[in-house]
């Protein structure tokens, strides 16, 4: 996902541990200003690491694909 904005704008998916399960964070990073722009945390958990990974980068896509 790159900004129209002219930087160097790059959505990233990681997935973190919380309570024993598993939830997806999407941080979007300008790479030009050196700065997190935002972050979403899922506000659904999930039982592995893969599955949370797995809604995470659909989340992105859809988000991709609404812009």
């Amino acid at each position: 996902m790159n900004g129209d904005n002219g930087g160097n704008v790059r959505a990233f998916v990681q997935v973190a541990e919380q309570a024993g399960a598993y939830v997806w964070v999407i941080t979007l990073v300008d790479f030009t200003a050196q700065k997190v722009k935002r972050s979403l945390v899922s506000d659904e958990t999930y039982t592995t690491r893969a599955a949370a990974q797995d809604a995470g980068d659909a989340h992105l896509k859809a988000l991709a694909e609404d812009r």
